[in-house]
C-alpha cells in the first residue's frame, strides 16, 4: 500500500489509526494532497476499549462511506444496552448511549477496523502512505512548524507540509515536539484490562445485541459483543487495584469478573480467546490542540480515562473537526488562523463537557449508583 513519499505535500499526519486516517481521508477527498505516516505495518492491535457510539465514530464511519464494511466484519448492531448494579440488580434494559442518526452503536476489535480505515485514506489519488515509517522530529521554518524529519527503509527523509496534524496517540511526538501546553491535568485514576471470549449471550440466552455494564462498587465490568463473533469483556478498577492486574492480569480479571453477578454465570459459558490486555493507569489531559503550522487530533491532544469508553468516540469526532476546518485553509476560503481557531472551538464544544464528568466520576464510581 505504501507509496514512496514526495518531498512536500498540503499536509503530513502522523498516526494512521482512528484519527489519523480519518481526517488523512477527508483531507484527500478535498484535494489536498498528504502523507500518512504510520510506524507499524497493519493489521495491529493496540489497547482500546472497543466501543464507540452511533452519534460518535459510527456516524463518522458512514460519512466515510465504511460503515457497511464494518458491519460486514460481523460487528452486531447494539441497540440497546443491559445494566446491572445501578440502584438495581438488574438487568436493566435501556436504549443506547447517544445513538445518533444510525440508532446504534457498534464494537470492534482495533486490527480489523483500523485496516479498514487506512484502506480508505489509502484510496484517496492525493493520499500517499508511508507504512512502516516513523516520524523522527519536526523540521521548523522561523518559528513554525514546516515539515517532519520520518525514518524510511532505515535512512531519514525531510517532507516539507503546510500543516503537520499529530495523530499519534498519548505519547505524540508532535505534541512534546511543539511544546503543546497542558490546559487541563487529572493525576492517574483507575486501570482497565480486558480480553476476548467467544460463545457470549445475552441475559436471557439470546444473541449479543447490546453492551452491557455492570456497577460493583467502585468498579465497572462491560461486556461489548464485538466483531467474528467474540466479545470484549473487561474491568475498569481504581487505580490501587494496578499491581494485582500486573501480577496475574489473566486469573485477576477473571475474579473481578466473578464478583458481578448479572455477568459471572454467563462467563463461565464461553471460551477465553486470546491474551488479556490493559495498562497501567494514567494521567488525563487536555492540551493546546493547535498553532503555526500544527494540530493534535484524538488522544494527542485531549486524553481522558478509558471508564467511559469515549477514546475511539472523541478521536473521530476530533479529526472531522480538523479535515473540515484545516481543509478550509487549504481551499483559501479561511485563514490558518481562524482555522486553527475554529478547530479548537469545536473541539472543546465535542469533548470539555465529556472530559469533566469522566474525570470527576471516575475518582469514585459509586456515585453512578447514586445518581439512578
Amino acid at each position: 500500500m505504501s507509496r514512496r513519499p514526495r518531498d512536500s505535500y498540503d499536509a503530513v499526519v502522523v498516526g494512521a489509526r482512528v484519527a489519523g486516517s480519518t481526517v488523512a481521508a477527508l483531507l484527500g477527498d478535498r484535494g489536498a494532497s498528504v502523507l500518512l505516516v504510520e510506524r507499524v505495518r497493519f493489521p495491529s492491535t493496540t489497547i482500546s476499549t472497543h466501543y464507540f457510539r452511533g452519534a460518535g465514530l459510527v456516524a463518522v464511519l458512514e460519512r466515510l462511506s465504511i460503515l457497511d464494511r464494518v458491519l460486514a466484519l460481523g460487528c452486531p448492531p447494539l441497540r440497546r444496552e443491559w445494566s446491572f448494579g445501578f440502584g438495581s440488580p438488574g438487568p436493566e434494559e435501556e436504549p443506547p448511549q447517544k445513538p445518533g442518526e444510525a440508532g446504534f452503536c457498534l464494537s470492534a476489535r482495533r486490527a480489523p477496523l483500523d485496516a479498514l480505515l487506512l484502506q480508505r485514506a489509502g484510496r484517496c489519488p492525493t493520499v500517499d502512505i508511508a507504512q512502516p515509517a516513523r516520524a523522527r522530529s519536526l523540521l521548523l521554518d522561523r518559528g513554525r512548524v514546516a515539515g517532519v524529519r520520518i525514518e524510511l527503509d532505515g535512512r531519514p527523509v525531510d517532507i516539507r507540509a503546510r500543516i503537520v496534524i499529530g495523530a499519534d496517540g498519548r505519547r505524540s511526538l508532535v505534541a512534546r515536539e511543539v511544546g503543546a501546553p497542558p490546559e487541563r491535568s487529572v493525576e492517574p485514576l483507575r486501570t482497565l484490562y480486558y480480553r476476548y471470549v467467544e460463545g457470549w449471550h445475552g441475559p436471557g440466552g439470546e444473541a449479543p445485541d447490546a453492551a452491557e455494564f455492570s456497577l460493583n462498587g467502585d468498579e465497572m465490568a462491560y461486556v461489548f459483543p464485538s466483531d467474528g463473533g467474540l466479545a470484549c469483556v473487561g474491568v475498569s478498577a481504581a487505580k490501587a487495584a494496578f499491581p494485582a492486574f500486573r501480577t496475574a492480569p489473566g486469573p485477576e480479571l477473571d475474579r473481578r469478573l466473578r464478583g458481578h453477578p448479572g455477568l459471572s454465570d454467563r462467563l463461565h459459558a464461553t471460551r477465553a480467546v486470546g491474551r488479556v490486555a490493559g495498562g497501567s493507569p494514567e494521567p488525563s489531559w487536555v492540551r493546546t490542540p493547535a498553532g503555526a503550522g500544527w494540530v493534535l487530533v484524538g488522544d494527542a491532544g485531549l486524553h481522558q480515562d478509558p471508564w467511559t469508553g469515549e477514546g475511539m468516540d472523541h478521536a473521530g469526532v476530533s479529526a472531522t473537526h480538523a479535515a473540515d476546518t484545516i481543509g478550509d485553509w487549504l481551499a483559501g476560503t479561511t485563514t490558518e488562523a481562524d482555522a486553527l481557531a475554529r478547530y479548537r472551538e469545536l473541539r472543546d464544544a465535542s469533548l470539555l463537557q465529556s472530559f469533566e464528568e469522566c474525570t470527576s466520576i471516575g475518582r469514585d464510581l459509586t456515585e453512578l449508583a447514586a445518581r439512578t
